[in-house]
């Protein structure tokens, strides 16, 4: 979902979020005011994480090898008992 900032002479700087990116919008009217609004073009917001974090992210997705004893005993299943007659199967 595409954003896009405008800038109102009156109000300021406001955000409006679209559904698809066809269309004009170099200018738009206010939602407070309805005066015509330019768009401010703004650097994209790009994050980068640091090589420890991106590291221990990482880390965290490789499967992890476990032993029958690490993983405990299986316990049976109970079987369930039926109260009424007509709930059988």
């Amino acid at each position: 979902m595409p954003s896009y900032t405008f800038r109102c002479k009156d109000c300021g700087e406001f955000t409006l979020f679209f559904k698809s990116m066809s269309g004009n919008k170099e200018t738009i009217k206010c939602p407070d005011c309805s005066i015509e609004a330019k768009r401010v073009f703004l650097a994209p917001n790009l994050q980068s994480l640091s090589k420890e974090l991106s590291s221990r992210i990482e880390k965290g997705m490789e499967p992890q090898r476990m032993t029958r004893k690490e993983l405990g005993a299986k316990t049976p299943k109970k079987k369930a008992t039926v109260n009424r007659p007509w709930q059988v199967g």
